[in-house]
């Protein structure tokens, strides 16, 4: 990236998405065994019936971002090589901020709200490069859980 101005907002946002999914996962397992016991939690996941979803979602921390299946990490890994990735992966991060908008959203003096999330990829000049940034993020992601922080009095805003 190059110490571009917008790195900062690329790696926050980035992260954020991460942290989001991985509380996701965490709360998630904790509420249906099922889910904890797969080895593919996030299949066992998929397959539940629209309202063994909503059920899922009903019991989450309000702490807890509420995710769509087409939301997840492992979703958006299994898409890379569709065509415009980088608009499915801005169009991902908005629709998770658009969900979530009430809970996760800080409103200006004048009242207007911040979203969660921007069009990550936009952030990258060069429209040929998007898609492979795009992809680049999200194999990084995909390959690790930071799930155990959870487990800890785990404060995102700390110092």
């Amino acid at each position: 990236m190059g110490n571009d101005g917008n790195e900062f907002k690329i790696i926050t946002q980035v992260f954020l998405y991460k942290f989001t999914n991985d509380k996701f996962a965490y709360e998630v397992k904790n509420i249906d065994q099922e889910i904890a016991q797969a080895a593919k939690w996030d299949q066992v996941l998929k397959n539940k019936t629209q309202d063994e979803y909503e059920l899922i979602l009903l019991q989450l921390p309000a702490n807890t971002a509420q995710l769509k299946p087409d939301h997840l990490i492992s979703t958006l890994f299994e898409k890379q090589n569709d065509p415009n990735f980088a608009k499915l992966f801005d169009d991902t991060l908005r629709d998770i901020a658009i969900q979530n908008s009430d809970i996760f959203s800080v409103k200006t003096e004048g009242d207007t709200k911040i979203p969660l999330f921007d069009r990550v990829s936009e952030f990258i000049t060069d429209t040929s490069k998007r898609d492979p940034f795009c992809k680049a993020i999200i194999n990084q992601l995909v390959k690790f859980s930071a799930e155990h922080i959870f487990t800890q009095k785990y404060d995102f805003f700390a110092t």
